[in-house]
């Protein structure tokens, strides 16, 4: 409620100064659909109208629509995104770049990459992908690629959006944003309110499992005159945002799952995420004509804590093993005490044992960037300083569990030297220049980057941290690295409708827990083809990869065996496949428009040496990467009448894969389908009606076996209707 009051409070407020509109900058890093088509490399932009079109709220379903792009699910709304570009490990995005409007926005993208915190995707008005050669500029995880999130801009002139859709399940969602502009000052304030009781259910509980989230978004710009000798501008960016959601790492085992597949054990009841994030950044650009600067000051804060099962059996009545991932491969063999804990039928009461995952992260930087722009080539730098920070203070809660219920939770002790009460931080500067040349029908782009990155962890000897436990070598650096790249890509027109373009480019990921830093080779080569209405677009790319580590979380990694934050390498590993784009409109002589798209990726990747890890488990060469579909293809149909009548249908197709990398029994996950639609009617300029369907056919599939390899299902149909009212 405080965001919709100080929504309708702004909304009401008379400033003389926001009289007229004036053209604005927007923070992005690939511009329009027409921009991403002329960088040497592979690049994709989501528009805010093609956003509308489902109103998604999963970051998951919307990255479908991109090429080259894979993830795992979690829980179904894409709360805490598990994101792959071109086959780096999805495990919490940890491995590619996640911005919002160009700032750094994973938790600690050095100290703690991956992201549980993620922007709320309902409030996102664009998304930019960039991949190849281009993707340098965009640090530190430079082998994959970036993805940056664009928030809603502030109008070209005053005005704004009501949007409110309620569904099954209790869902509603509420989104408000207005924009008061004048000639050299504007303003927005955002709302964005999101709750649902959730779809699933839980087992001998009438508790709900889903979630409230609410933003709040406010920006102001300060700018010059649009025509004055030197344009400047400066915005200013302040987002809050809150989440309680009633989610878990415990999935379910086979056989339970074949039952129900929305229904949770009861041993999961009393598990709860809380979190909340604050960001403020300040922007500065001063345009000289062919000379550009920009420079951006940002701090992030985020503090949460997952209150979940850590482990089941925990005094070890049965012997099968106290970890999640045990109970549930104990169960998938068809050890029927493993079934009868999980399902609350055991005859002896066992102990569960949850822990306060509580951490609070800090990430705080300067990015400045010069751009020199003349008719035939573009000269970009940039550096970035950056310190961030992840605080662990995480303590354990007790309760018996029999006859299916959850008894009362007696809580630990504080930690004393442990890995749940440390500290640790990042500080990194990275450089970057860029080079776009050219030449006729050929343009040209060289990059070079360079980072420096050193981590340092203290843990304590005491709850109070009074000393940091210098007898086991703490403060210990866990790494003081740099690492440097280069890349280069090419783009020759051969006619006015098609292009070729190829790109190589060195890249790596830093890494603080043990592992070397992951080193890669990328390669892409491609072909364009746009007229008036078609588009196509065919890449290969090939990485090969010198090392690859994976990062231990608390989702388990691969196997579930490992301490949180540690890294282990896995060596050498191939990674090749084909992204392919297709667009075409057809027109009717009714004047009716028929939108016809096509996005598929086919992706190969495999360890290419044997060895044996904590994280990864035994793998011997060949074996495929764990938590990568072979294919994937998101299939769209629409159409939109002079009347306003539009609607739109899209078959998601997920090819194969498994959850570890052995693809032991148990782990399997099989291709799947998923089909949604929408309808939409606008009823005048200012409003629109609309409906949309989720999973169409209620199909039930096993989408992901993580965290701990418990299987979990996609959301079931689900129904919403939305009215969209522009002010």
């Amino acid at each position: 409620m405080k965001r919709i009051t100080l929504f309708i409070t702004a909304l009401f407020l008379n400033f003389s100064i926001f009289a007229s509109d004036v053209d604005m900058e927007v923070i992005e890093i690939i511009g329009s659909k027409e921009d991403a088509t002329k960088i040497a490399g592979s690049a994709s932009v989501i528009t805010e109208e093609e956003l509308e079109t489902y109103e998604y709220t999963d970051i998951h379903k919307i990255l479908s629509n991109v090429p080259g792009v894979n993830f795992r699910p979690e829980e179904g709304y894409g709360l805490r995104p598990n994101i792959s570009i071109r086959g780096t490990y999805a495990d919490r995005s940890g491995k590619i770049t996640l911005m919002e409007d160009g700032v750094l926005i994973a938790p600690g993208p050095y100290s703690a990459s991956s992201a549980y915190y993620f922007p709320t995707a309902g409030r996102i008005a664009g998304v930019e992908v960039l991949k190849g050669p281009a993707a340098i500029s965009q640090g530190p995880y430079t082998i994959g690629g970036a993805i940056n999130l664009l928030s809603t801009p502030i109008a070209e002139e005053t005005g704004g959006l009501i949007n409110q859709e309620f569904g099954e399940d209790g869902f509603s969602r509420t989104h408000l944003h207005y924009s008061m502009v004048g000639k050299n000052a504007a303003m927005l304030i955002e709302s964005h309110t999101w709750e649902t009781d959730g779809f699933d259910s839980i087992k001998g509980s009438d508790a709900d499992t889903g979630f409230d989230k609410d933003d709040l978004v406010i920006k102001l710009r300060l700018n010059t005159d649009a025509d004055a000798a030197i344009y400047q501008e400066l915005n200013i960016k302040y987002q809050d945002s809150d989440e309680d959601s009633d989610q878990t790492y415990v999935g379910l085992a086979d056989a339970d799952f074949r039952k129900n597949a929305h229904q949770r054990y009861g041993l999961s009841a009393y598990d709860n995420m809380d979190n909340s994030h604050e960001t403020t950044s300040f922007n500065y650009i001063a345009d000289f004509g062919d000379l550009e600067i920009s420079a951006t000051m940002y701090e992030n804060d985020f503090a949460r804590n997952w209150f979940k099962v850590d482990k089941i059996d925990n005094n070890k009545v049965y012997g099968h093993g106290n970890g999640i991932n045990n109970i549930i491969a104990a169960a998938n063999a068809g050890e029927a005490t493993a079934s009868a804990i999980l399902n609350g039928t055991n005859d002896e009461a066992v102990e569960i044992k949850l822990k306060n995952n509580n951490r609070a992260y800090t990430n705080e930087g300067t990015d400045l960037k010069l751009q020199y722009k003349t008719e035939n080539q573009t000269l970009t730098l940039g550096y970035r300083d950056t310190e961030d920070s992840e605080d662990r203070f995480q303590v354990y809660a007790y309760t018996p569990w029999s006859g299916g219920q959850l008894g009362p939770l007696t809580v630990g002790s504080d930690p004393g030297y442990s890995s749940n009460n440390r500290l640790t931080t990042a500080e990194a500067d990275a450089f970057y220049i860029n080079e776009e040349l050219t030449m006729g029908a050929l343009t040209v782009n060289v990059g070079y980057r360079s980072e420096d990155w050193t981590i340092v962890q203290e843990r304590y000897t005491d709850a109070a941290r009074t000393a940091v436990n210098t007898d086991k070598g703490y403060p210990k650096t866990l790494s003081d690295n740099d690492n440097s790249l280069m890349g280069f890509g090419a783009t020759y027109d051969m006619n006015e409708t098609t292009q070729i373009f190829v790109g190589f480019h060195e890249g790596f990921t830093p890494t603080g827990g043990g592992a070397d830093p992951e080193e890669a080779d990328n390669l892409e080569m491609g072909i364009r083809y746009s007229n008036d209405n078609t588009f196509v677009e065919a890449v290969y790319f090939d990485t090969d990869y010198q090392n690859m580590f994976g990062n231990c979380t608390a989702s388990g990694g691969a196997t579930g065996y490992c301490e949180i934050g540690d890294s282990f390498n896995a060596g050498e590993a191939s990674i090749s496949g084909i992204e392919l784009v297709a667009r075409t409109e057809m027109t009717a002589a009714s004047g009716t428009t028929y939108p016809l798209s096509l996005v598929y990726t086919s992706t190969d990747a495999e360890f290419d040496n044997t060895f044996e890890s904590d994280f990864w488990g035994d793998v011997t060469a060949g074996m495929e990467i764990p938590d990568l579909p072979d294919t994937q293809l998101a299939l769209t149909a629409g159409f939109e009448t002079v009347n306003g009548l539009r609607g739109s249908a899209t078959l998601y197709s997920y090819g194969s894969t498994c959850s570890v990398a052995s693809c032991a029994a148990g782990t399997e996950i099989d291709s799947y389908n998923v089909m949604d639609a929408s309808l939409t009617q606008a009823i005048n300029e200012s409003l629109s009606v609309y409906v949309v369907a989720a999973n169409l056919t209620d199909e039930t599939d096993v989408i992901a076996r993580a965290p701990k390899n418990g299987a979990r299902a996609q959301m079931p149909r689900t129904f919403l209707v939305g009215i969209r009212y522009r002010l």
